[in-house]
């Protein structure tokens, strides 16, 4: 019998070592169930890569399994899987008609809808590499952007905004031999692709018509954000897009086959076309889009279209909570939402708004990096852990960085020290054959720029994300601001964004963009708010001693810009450069602008008299 009390005693014995195991590292189960999940995500990309799968053939093999599932649904229509093939066969023909061949560009203008999907499938069939533009962009920039990419032809949207776009730059794209596309009628402008795409016929597109799937080649170029310099383009390999392409059936515990995940963002982003095309169409489930972010259709399209997933970036969700609270702001099938840059007011308001068990999937990382978190557990606040053991098995570090000196914190040896438990530091991402970062196209230097070398021993390299993160005592990490934005007043340093979520909820103040400007003859940069209000005047003394009482003295914002609207980049993050340039300066701007008065305690107009009397004995 001695046997049978083994049988029973092992277990046992694992079964209280586990708990008390758990008891003193709460953070265990979620961390072996999350590298669980990224070696589930590795092993499909390795499989993807060793059959050179191309974003065309998975398409097929989807159609081929699951040919009547709806794959995207807009308005009132719907694309089915072999729909969506057959549409990407006539559009990779009529661009192979062209001349479009392997390693060619296409450049894409348009707004979300389903034709600029079946152009990048299509076009990936080829070889061929498409260019994600910008629909914001106009004149000098968005041909700063068609030139790095050497787009050979543009396919425009039937948009009038975007044909007049077009039309601006005509000439500058004629003397480039740029072939110049509407997806509609045709144009003075633009031949009419559409009427091209008409004249195929539907039939898979020839293997040899393009390439093998080389994963160290891009499939598409996207473009970053450009809030401090114009945009890069970032060559987004395979290797890349099926990163995002596996993550629902990654790091969706509740993924069902009948899942609708719903995206007002732009398709040229990372999130929308990565995660949420690239994603859905891998895991075989469906993608609502609207053609353009609304933050007063987004509950009405989750509801019209059953979803169940929703994604976001930037400001989108505070314009979503923005809006007068309804009866029925629970009615929805929304079990999670996907995406970063969720900051903690919106995070709660949203939750308690339409329902704390919304799971939210907050990620972090950059198109171009390869320093990634996911809030995996849905813990409040944060972008993901940085356990012993997530440092043990991952390519990550939080260092110590001066912001004033725009560099790494360095020891004796010259090797960089690792920021301390709720200290704010550097993001940086070891790079090496599992952890590559994606170059930007061009000269070589725009990529070198982003690698920091002999960071902790001598040879080594790791990407320089640009971001300030921070990990509390519970190795829960926390974005804490750009490192450009990040800002030093009275021998401290300031965080826009942390400054930022206290005077949002402040007395009579809808938005907040927060930056630091320069005063003359004082040292380092004055806290400076650009602020929307909810409607009225600013509450000068109720604002005043709000910010008393929730942020230090170093800081308040020593001035409060009120302004109409807050500007926004293409990828709905909010602009500081140009404010930061204007500063205070009454002679160029309309707006009011408030100044901190500590004798009368409240927040006075300023006036040419007192910004010429500014000096460091008042602060």
């Amino acid at each position: 019998m001695d046997w049978l009390a083994y049988v029973f005693a092992v277990p046992a014995i694992a079964y209280i070592f586990w708990k008390c195991l758990v008891m003193y590292l709460p953070w265990l189960p979620g961390n072996i169930q999350f590298i669980r999940s990224l070696i589930s995500l590795v092993q499909i990309r390795e499989k993807y890569e060793k059959e050179s799968l191309r974003l065309y053939d998975r398409l097929r093999q989807q159609a081929e399994r699951i040919p009547n599932h709806k794959l995207i649904l807009q308005e009132d229509e719907t694309w089915s899987y072999k729909q969506m093939l057959l549409w990407s066969n006539k559009c990779g023909r009529a661009l192979h008609s062209l001349g479009i061949q392997s390693g060619d560009k296409v450049g894409l203008l348009m707004m979300n809808e389903p034709a600029f999907l079946a152009l990048w499938s299509g076009c990936s069939a080829l070889g061929g590499i498409t260019a994600f533009l910008n629909t914001d962009l106009r004149m000098k920039s968005l041909l700063y952007c068609i030139d790095i990419a050497e787009i050979k032809i543009l396919i425009v949207g039937n948009d009038l905004d975007l044909l007049e776009a077009i039309d601006h730059i005509k000439v500058d794209l004629l003397e480039r031999n740029i072939k110049l596309f509407v997806y509609g009628k045709q144009t003075n402008t633009c031949l009419s692709f559409s009427e091209l795409v008409d004249q195929q016929t539907s039939n898979n597109i020839p293997r040899d018509w393009g390439s093998d799937a080389n994963f160290a080649e891009p499939v598409c170029y996207i473009y970053t954000s450009g809030t401090t310099d114009l945009p890069r383009a970032v060559n987004v390999g395979y290797n890349k897009c099926w990163s995002g392409g596996s993550f629902f059936t990654a790091f969706d515990k509740d993924l069902q086959s009948d899942d609708i995940v719903y995206s007002s963002l732009p398709l040229y982003h990372g999130v929308s076309s990565l995660i949420g095309f690239c994603g859905v169409l891998n895991a075989g489930i469906t993608l609502a889009i609207r053609k353009q972010f609304s933050s007063h259709h987004f509950w009405s399209d989750c509801r019209k279209y059953n979803a169940t997933v929703a994604l976001y970036i930037g400001e989108t969700l505070r314009s979503v909570c923005n809006h007068p609270v309804q009866p029925g702001d629970r009615n929805h099938r929304i079990r999670a939402i996907v995406g970063n840059g969720l900051r903690p007011d919106v995070w709660r308001t949203f939750l308690d708004r339409y329902g704390k068990h919304i799971k939210v999937l907050e990620l972090y990382g950059a198109t171009e990096g390869n320093a990634f978190f996911l809030n995996y557990d849905n813990n409040f606040g944060c972008v993901g852990t940085l356990s012993p053991l997530m440092k043990k098995f991952g390519n990550v570090a939080i260092v110590k960085y001066d912001p004033v000196k725009g560099d790494l914190v360095r020891d004796k040896h010259g090797h960089a020290i690792h920021a301390g438990t709720n200290e704010p530091g550097l993001l940086v991402g070891k790079i090496g054959k599992k952890y590559k970062m994606s170059s930007y196209k061009g000269e070589k230097q725009l990529t070198e720029m982003k690698i920091l070398y002999n960071v902790f021993k001598e040879g080594d390299s790791y990407f320089n994300t640009g971001d300030l993160l921070k990990c509390d005592e519970n190795y829960h990490v926390h974005f804490w601001d750009r490192v450009g934005d990040t800002f030093r007043w009275k021998g401290e340093n300031v965080s826009t964004n942390e400054v930022s979520d206290i005077v949002v909820q402040g007395p009579g103040i809808n938005e907040a963009n927060v930056y630091g400007v320069e005063i003359p003859g004082c040292e380092g940069r004055a806290g400076m708010a650009a602020v929307v209000l909810k409607g009225g005047e600013l509450e000068t003394k109720a604002l005043y001693d709000y910010v008393c009482e929730n942020l230090p003295s170093y800081a308040r914002p020593i001035f409060i810009r009120v302004t109409a609207y807050l500007e926004l980049t293409g990828t709905l993050k909010q602009r500081k450069v140009k404010l930061r340039n204007e500063g205070f300066d009454l002679s160029i701007i309309n707006d009011k602008i408030f100044f901190l008065d500590n004798h009368k305690k409240r927040y006075i107009p300023l006036t040419d008299r007192i910004r010429q009397g500014l000096q460091p004995g008042l602060f």
